[in-house]
């Protein structure tokens, strides 16, 4: 690259004509690190319904997406049986493996992070194994598991327990809790 071209960098989002040793550039490292920390709180999402595979509504599936920053792609949840399955066979396909060395000796980061940005095979057979006895389960008893809302982004995702905390049990418990705290308050004024 001749050094008068300018060629976008996506990470810090600017056009520049430094060639490659912008990646080295303090600013440049400084916004690549928030630019994959953010990507990696998508992934703990993901990596949740990894360990804990839980089936999503059709109706919920489209809302059930990840923008993989490493392949450009937009991955949703239509036709998949579980929350996060489209996500989790794109992370540990051979396709997005390639992106992420790409990706990673382009803009910097080290090989070393590959592995925290991508689901290993091992881990890939564990989750359909349990998706697999979950789907036998639900079958041999006739009945379901309770279904995952609609997501916004990977970032508001509803796990079981989200959904139990809004059930009117606990709520009235905080209730119980937050008066009993407005009490004890003012007794401690009373005696002072």
């Amino acid at each position: 690259m001749k050094r008068d071209q300018f060629e976008f960098c996506k990470v810090c989002r600017l056009n520049h004509d430094q060639g490659r040793r912008h990646k080295y550039f303090p600013n440049h490292a400084k916004s690549l690190s928030s630019f994959l920390s953010r990507f990696q709180q998508k992934l703990s999402d993901v990596r949740f319904f990894l360990k804990n595979p839980s089936p999503l509504r059709p109706e919920h599936a489209s809302r059930n997406r990840l923008w993989c920053v490493f392949c450009d792609s937009d991955i949703d949840g239509v036709g998949s049986s579980f929350a996060c399955e489209n996500a989790i066979h794109h992370l540990a396909s051979v396709d997005h493996l390639k992106n992420l060395k790409s990706f990673l000796w382009k803009y910097g980061g080290g090989m070393d992070q590959v592995n925290s940005f991508r689901i290993s095979d091992e881990d890939l057979a564990k989750w359909e194994k349990k998706c697999k006895s979950l789907k036998d389960e639900s079958a041999s008893e006739g009945s379901q598991r309770p279904l995952i809302g609609p997501s916004n982004g990977m970032r508001d995702i509803r796990i079981p327990i989200q959904n139990y905390l809004k059930s009117w049990k606990v709520a009235h418990f905080c209730m119980m809790l937050i008066h009993l705290c407005l009490w004890s308050q003012n007794l401690v004024q009373v005696r002072v």
